[in-house]
């Protein structure tokens, strides 16, 4: 089977799909690894179907489209990744609470009718950071770059009712970065939320000095060619360096020469995906054969 659709192709082969019809939605698309470890939890449930990567377009009203043919071809549902999140919150009957707190979707089902979207982004991070870092979000200092993004704000939602100390959302000046402060202060009024611009290397300096866990919650890294997200010289051996992203990147590298704990987004990618697999099948997931697939696939 091919590693990448666009709708069009899936239209013209969806007979070749067995069901149930499940894939993850993105641009770029073709890194994803959660084809296979999808599978692997589809295989260990004894449930048959297909899991496919799908290319969306950016342009306006593109993946609102997209989801309405999908549905038309008997998906049974999708992972949503970048930059689609917080359009797969605006397609959604009926949320989940971060979700709704976030702004974002990164999972939707369709059923009934309806679809449903829930954020298991959060979930998965805080997952990740307990098995593979052995940290907890209660009582820390947490630095998000890139806050504003989909997988950012659901971050942040999530540090924020898990209990953080100080949670510092840092971002390029934007609108939304004030907004999702302001939102965070009437959620748990009492967690210390500070908004750092990245543009600003003294509040970036500061932030960092101050944060145990430093978060990359945007898309740098995913090119080899893309800067660091925060200068490597601001980087200790105390921090905990999370990056989202699934593969190693400049970041992981420079981390690790400084001496920091460093996470990738695989571990992420396991919590997460898990509990889509438990939406759109009302079962837990096997975890052991989704991470020995995921880590597998992750090294090819």
């Amino acid at each position: 089977m091919q590693d990448v659709f666009t709708i069009e192709e899936l239209e013209a082969q969806v007979n070749s799909l067995p069901r149930p019809r499940l894939g993850v939605v993105g641009n770029p698309i073709a890194h994803s690894l959660s084809p296979a470890m999808q599978l692997a939890a589809m295989r260990s449930a004894g449930v048959g179907g297909s899991y496919v990567r799908i290319l969306c377009p950016r342009e306006p009203g593109a993946f609102r489209d997209l989801v309405q043919r999908l549905r038309a071809l008997d998906f049974l549902g999708i992972n949503v990744t970048v930059p689609f999140k917080r359009e797969a919150r605006a397609v959604a009957d009926e949320e989940d609470r971060l979700s709704e707190l976030s702004g974002a979707a990164n999972t939707l089902a369709f059923r009934a009718g309806k679809i449903e979207g829930g954020n298991t982004d959060g979930p998965g991070f805080e997952y990740a950071l307990a098995e593979h870092c052995g940290s907890q979000l209660a009582g820390e200092c947490v630095m998000i770059l890139g806050a504003c993004g989909g997988a950012g704000s659901a971050l942040a939602m999530q540090c924020a009712l898990s209990g953080c100390r100080h949670l510092m959302l840092a971002n390029r000046p934007r609108p939304e970065l004030e907004q999702l402060a302001a939102r965070l202060r009437e959620i748990t009024p009492e967690l210390r939320n500070t908004v750092v611009l990245l543009s600003d290397k003294e509040q970036t300096r500061a932030a960092a000095q101050e944060a145990h866990i430093i978060v990359n919650a945007t898309s740098l890294g995913l090119s080899e060619d893309d800067p660091l997200p925060i200068a490597a010289e601001l980087l200790c051996e105390g921090h905990v360096v999370f990056d989202l992203i699934t593969h190693d990147t400049p970041l992981q590298r420079a981390a690790r020469e400084k001496g920091c704990m460093v996470c990738d987004g695989r571990d992420m990618l396991l919590g997460q995906g898990a509990l889509s697999f438990e939406k759109w099948f009302g079962r837990p997931a096997d975890t052991a054969a989704m991470r020995a697939a995921l880590f597998k696939a992750a090294d090819v």
